[in-house]
């Protein structure tokens, strides 16, 4: 394995840190990747979205700019709504950039968002030609889903006849229910088809923040959850099985808790990417830093604990809001933003550092 770790400069004031970096493969070497500023002063308190691009094949990065995807949208009662926890991916049956994630809503004088809104599913497209996404529009879906159906900071992932496949967060009493639903998709519209069955799990807040690949013929979902990690493995994907809590190959449960895994294809072996407790890490917000990556074993669906690497350093700054996105067979490429609450994480070392790691089979 070959790994080569990039930095782009951070652009933290005091007021402000970028968040929510994730990357698509355009192509040769272009790379696009998308990012939002977080007001630090607030909880989840979101700009609008950004996009920087690449042309030298990940090394370098241009100046975040402002993109028109989701603009800020204001209700007569004064509410804001934009859209938020976006992951580009390049639909290769039509060879676009579709970028999806949730909406977010929040009251007049708040800086955190409406807990109880209805979230829904937003998608935009990339314009290549102008570097710019297109105006976004949001997933019609059935009515039973009236209470919400949103992707946020998931991986999804495209079927062998070009459907995505997004997992989506489910609102149940006042928890959630994760589902992998079926879109079809031309290049321009993203229409609903169809739902996996829902996976809940009776802990706080249940089961969201879905992440989605294929490997060995299987459909793996792994799953965010307040006290644990989780997974679950489909035969296709409408049906997955009960959720079950990730361990490492000794039987021992992996300390992660109330974050994202993603998954890591690499050179026909599966990993995950994740943060835990680690021991040395308390002073970290919810220990999401360092990021850790294993092998998973897809006979046992445990984690190889022999094969665990810190593929992100941790530098104070919490780095759970990540991305992984491959390449090709044989190259990833994982990017995380310092995300710079609560205040005081820069003394050790952060300052909003946006880490673009490329992971080789070689």
């Amino acid at each position: 394995m070959r790994i080569e770790t990039y930095r782009v400069p951070g652009h933290f004031d005091g007021r402000e840190c970028f968040v929510h970096a994730r990357a698509c493969h355009i192509g040769g070497g272009e790379y696009v990747m998308t990012l939002q500023k977080l007001d630090v002063s607030g909880s989840d308190l979101f700009s609008p979205l950004y996009a920087s691009y690449s042309s030298d094949g990940g090394r370098s990065w241009s100046e975040p700019r402002p993109d028109d995807a989701f603009t800020v949208r204001t209700d007569a009662d004064g509410t804001r709504r934009l859209g938020c926890d976006a992951t580009p991916l390049l639909h290769r049956a039509t060879g676009t950039v579709i970028l999806c994630g949730h909406t977010v809503a929040y009251a007049p004088g708040q800086k955190v968002p409406i807990t109880d809104g209805v979230r829904q599913t937003f998608y935009s497209t990339l314009d290549r030609a102008n570097r710019r996404f297109t105006p976004a529009r949001v997933v019609e879906v059935p009515d039973r889903y009236e209470f919400g159906c949103a992707t946020g900071c998931s991986q999804f992932v495209e079927d062998t006849n070009g459907d995505l496949l997004i997992p989506v967060a489910i609102p149940r009493d006042g928890s959630y229910a994760t589902g992998v639903m079926r879109c079809e998709f031309d290049g321009e519209t993203l229409r609903y088809k169809g739902m996996s069955n829902e996976l809940y799990i009776d802990v706080p807040r249940g089961l969201y923040e879905g992440s989605l690949c294929k490997f060995g013929g299987r459909w793996l979902l792994t799953l965010r959850n307040d006290e644990y990690g989780y997974f679950s493995v489909g035969d296709t994907p409408e049906s997955f099985g009960e959720p079950r809590l990730w361990r490492w190959d000794d039987g021992e449960v992996l300390e992660n808790y109330n974050t994202q895994q993603h998954w890591l294809e690499l050179g026909g072996s599966l990993y995950l990417v994740y943060t835990r407790r680690a021991g040395n890490n308390d002073h970290v917000f919810r220990h999401r830093a360092p990021l850790f990556m294993s092998r998973v074993d897809p006979d046992t669906m445990r984690l190889v604990r022999e094969s665990e690497i810190i593929i992100v350093p941790e530098r104070g700054a919490r780095l759970g809001n990540f991305g992984v996105t491959m390449v090709d067979e044989n190259h990833a490429l994982i990017t995380a933003a310092e995300w710079m609450q609560p205040k005081g994480c820069e003394k050790y070392g952060s300052d909003n550092t946006i880490f673009a790691v490329h992971v080789y089979s070689d």
